[in-house]
Formats: C-alpha cells, sequence, structure tokens
C-alpha cells in the first residue's frame, strides 16, 4: 500500500527537521545513508511516492520514525500472521532483509526438493 500524501508530507518535514538541527548538508547525509547524494536531494524534497529503501535508509540515519501503513482489509488471515511474523524479526536494513529472503528461499527450495510421494507436507 502506498503511502498518503499526507504520510509523505509528514515524513519530508521530519526528514528536513532532522537534517536541519544535525547541521547535515546533503552530501554528509549521502555519505552517513549511503544513497546518492541526488537522491537524498529528492527525497529531502518530498519527490517520492513509496517509502523506499533510500527513504528508509535516510530516516534512520537522521532517527525519523516511518509510519507503518495499513495491510489492505481483505488480506488472507494466514498471510497477515506470517506478514505480522516478518515484520518482528525485520530490522529494517538490506541486510536484514537479504538474510530473510536467503531463509525464505532455503525454505522454498527444500519444499520443492521434498517428494510427493513422501508422508504428508514439509512442517
Amino acid at each position: 500500500m502506498k503511502p498518503s500524501s499526507k504520510q509523505i508530507s509528514g515524513v519530508q518535514k521530519r526528514i528536513l527537521s532532522a537534517r536541519a538541527k544535525r547541521n547535515l548538508s546533503y552530501a554528509d547525509l549521502s555519505k552517513m545513508a549511503r544513497v546518492h547524494a541526488s537522491q537524498v536531494s529528492r527525497i529531502c524534497a518530498g519527490d517520492f511516492k513509496t517509502f523506499s529503501n533510500n527513504v528508509v535508509q535516510i530516516c534512520k540515519v537522521l532517527k525519523v520514525k516511518v509510519p507503518r501503513l495499513e495491510e489492505e482489509i481483505d488480506m488472507d488471515t494466514e498471510w497477515a500472521k506470517a506478514h505480522a511474523s516478518l515484520r518482528r524479526i525485520w530490522d529494517e536494513t538490506p541486510e536484514g532483509a537479504m538474510t530473510i529472503r536467503r531463509v525464505l528461499d532455503a525454505i522454498a527450495d527444500l519444499r520443492a526438493s521434498h517428494s510427493p510421494n513422501d508422508a504428508g507436507p514439509l512442517r
């Protein structure tokens, strides 16, 4: 789900305030967040439609909270539970996301290699 324009505006204002308090240039913030300076400039101007990895990295460096987006109401109950579990274990870093993806890929590989002739589903 995409953030509302009000949520984007709120995050942009908090980013600008935090950057001003720390007296950081775009170049400084770029190095700290490991985000290209042109992207830092764009994000600081509020020119973004989603809370992308770049936005999250900048917010983390500045200690700006990114609002959680409400999930779609018709989300399957079991998927919602799985999603909540993923959110609990993710540390909101690209490395953390990569680790979770690798674990899930390993589980998928195990499931794919599980023969249909074996006794029941893999649990």
